[in-house]
Parts: structure tokens; sequence; C-alpha cells
């Protein structure tokens, strides 16, 4: 037997539900005789009559019966795979390091699902960055001085991160407006840029306390916050604390910190639409267009 139809089978299938030829063209946006004649042609393959035509309707023969029972169950299984794969494409892995992922990223997706509801963020936090050739779903958020994009991928640098000093407005012997000198010769928190040391090496000819570090900027950031000392790292990490009121900025780098935050994902003869909204979204979110220019 020849492979069935399936618009045939789910013209028969709506026939069978609604009992009339005529409401299941209206439902599928047909005419009655366009259903008619598909229905004929399925019962011509079959070699079996489906219908019984009567006047104010049709009803289904056991042959019918039979079918719809088939019919039904497979095109709620194919109905179900396809919203699945629908789903899935849907669904972005975003990978980012773990200062990233705690201090800009998290707390920006419940906007991002009040924007894109349908789309589902999965972030994968890892200091190490991703060795494999990004998947078809995937995009990365990295912070560095320089990043060169692996094979098959691109980039685009979507900011210049400005550096500042801050500590818990509970932390004392600080004063309003501290000097350089001053905060270096407070208790300094630092992460793996160690950014202390090289200030300390320009600025400090006295002996002073090591700096306590950590391998992460959100840690560092947590020490301050707990009034650990005063912290070194990215406006863009601790622009939120700042105005929760649970650190405060006491210097800033005037000096470019030649640091940045890059943004990656794979290239694509037609990436999709999920990934590119996830990407305009970020894009946006840093006052960049998708051409990549300031806005």
């Amino acid at each position: 037997m020849k492979n069935l139809n399936l618009n045939s089978l789910r013209m028969f299938e709506s026939a069978a539900r609604h009992g009339s030829f005529l409401k299941a063209g209206a439902e599928m946006n047909l005419s009655q005789g366009a259903i008619s004649q598909r229905i004929k042609q399925l019962e011509l393959e079959l070699g079996a009559m489906l219908f019984e035509r009567e006047p104010r309707g049709v009803s289904l023969t056991k042959a019918g019966q039979e079918l719809a029972q088939t019919v039904e169950t497979c095109l709620e299984m194919l109905d179900k795979t396809a919203s699945q794969i629908q789903q899935l494409g849907n669904e972005i892995t975003v990978h980012v390091s773990p200062t990233i992922a705690r201090k800009w990223l998290a707390p920006r997706l419940p906007m991002f699902s009040k924007l894109k509801p349908g789309l589902q963020l999965t972030i994968e936090a890892s200091a190490q960055v991703l060795e494999r050739p990004l998947h078809q779903n995937e995009i990365a958020l990295r912070h560095g001085k320089t990043f060169r994009p692996g094979r098959g991928q691109q980039m685009q640098r979507l900011i210049e991160l400005e550096l500042v000093a801050v500590c818990s407005p509970e932390l004392p012997g600080i004063g309003a407006q501290p000097s350089l000198e001053k905060i270096l010769a407070s208790s300094l928190i630092q992460d793996s840029h160690r950014r202390w040391d090289k200030l300390l090496a320009c600025h400090c000819s006295q002996e002073i306390l090591e700096p306590l570090n950590f391998n992460s900027a959100s840690l560092a950031i947590d020490a301050a916050i707990n009034k650990q000392g005063i912290a070194i790292v990215p406006f863009l990490f601790v622009q939120d604390d700042i105005d929760a009121g649970h650190l405060r900025e006491v210097w800033r780098d005037k000096q470019a910190s030649g640091e940045y935050i890059f943004l990656v994902w794979p290239t694509q003869p037609a990436t999709s639409k999920p990934v590119m909204d996830v990407i305009h979204w970020i894009q946006n979110a840093f006052g960049q267009n998708p051409t990549g220019q300031s806005i």
C-alpha cells in the first residue's frame, strides 16, 4: 500500500470527530467539497468505506471507527513530538563565568522571562573557557583582556569594564571620600586578577598587610559585603549591590582597564530566531545594537 497522505488523515480525523464534512472544512479552512474529495480518495486507497453519508451529516462505518481510533492516537503522538522538538529549539544554553552568572545574569533573568516567555535559558557557569565548539543553541559570555573565538564561532566585544573599589557602608575607618593612599593602607580584597598588587607596586612604598585573595570576583564581592575589607572589581559586577545599599564605591580607576565582556555564538548559515532573540537581548542590555555599534 502507498503511504497515506497526512493531510488526508487529518481531514478524516476532523470529519470523524465532528460527524460532518462541512464542520471539518470550517475547522481546516477548506470547502466541504475539498474534504469530501479527500475522503473519497482515502477510501479508494484503503479499499473500504469509512463514512455512511447521511442527510444531516456523516457517521463512521466499522472500518472508519477502527481507523479513527488509530489516527487519533497517531496524530496526538505527532503533535506531542512536534511540540517537544519546538521546545528544544527554545532552550538556549548560556556559558558564563560564575561571577557573570551571579552578579549580572541571574538578577536579570526575571525580566528576560517577562520579555521572552517562550524561551528557556539554561545557565552553565564555569571558570574554565569551553574548549569545544558551541552547539547550535549555545552562546557564551566571557570576561577577560582578550578572547580568540574558536572555529565556527563569531564574537562581539560588548564593553570595556571600569574598575572600582567598594566596601560595606558599615566598614569602619574609611571615611566618606578616602584617598587612594588611605585605601591601600586598609584591609584589601582581590580576585585572581590581583589588581591591588599592581596598584600597590606603583603607589605604596611602606609595608602593608597582604591582600585577602579569592579565585573569583563574586567571592571577593561577598567578602566586601561582609565587611572584610575593600575589594577592587569591575563596576558591572557590583552595580546592583551598590544600588541596593550593600556596597559603596570609594574609588574608581581613571585608567582604562583593558578588560572586556565578550559575546560569542556559533556561526551558522541561518542562526535560529530563539538564539538571535537572546543575543539581541544581551546586546541591548550592554548598549549595543545587532551590528556591534553602541546605541
